[in-house]
């Protein structure tokens, strides 16, 4: 087997936990503004699946709400990984399962540059 030295650009998800004080008429519009803060991508009505609030304790004013949450942010990620195997091909894909542990990694990996290691 070669020694290949795959160049790569992906996306990774970092675990964050936190809380955020936010202006709100009830404790669902509360969620929503403190995963507004977080998620600025996402929809402002629909849930983000990385999203949990652990507690939504009202503030003594009425009008604010502490949000205790944990969540997943994205990032992107770009570096070199070394594989072996047979030819370049089989180096990006080795490459991929190489940089994303999970049992299907995402399709945001983009393998850059492929290059034979010596």
């Amino acid at each position: 087997m070669k020694r290949f030295a795959v160049r790569y650009e992906t996306k990774m998800l970092e675990d964050r936990e936190g809380v955020e004080v936010v202006s709100a008429d009830s404790k669902g519009r509360a969620m929503f503004a403190a995963q507004a803060r977080l998620h600025p991508d996402a929809p402002g009505d629909e849930p983000v699946f990385y999203f949990e609030p652990l507690s939504i304790v009202p503030g003594p004013d009425g009008a604010t709400f502490e949000v205790a949450y944990r969540t997943k942010i994205e990032r992107e990620v770009a570096g070199r990984v070394e594989v072996e195997a047979k030819d370049a091909d089989e180096a990006r894909k080795k490459a991929r399962f190489a940089v994303h542990q999970e049992l299907i990694p995402p399709a945001c990996f983009k393998a850059l540059d492929v290059e034979e290691v010596a």
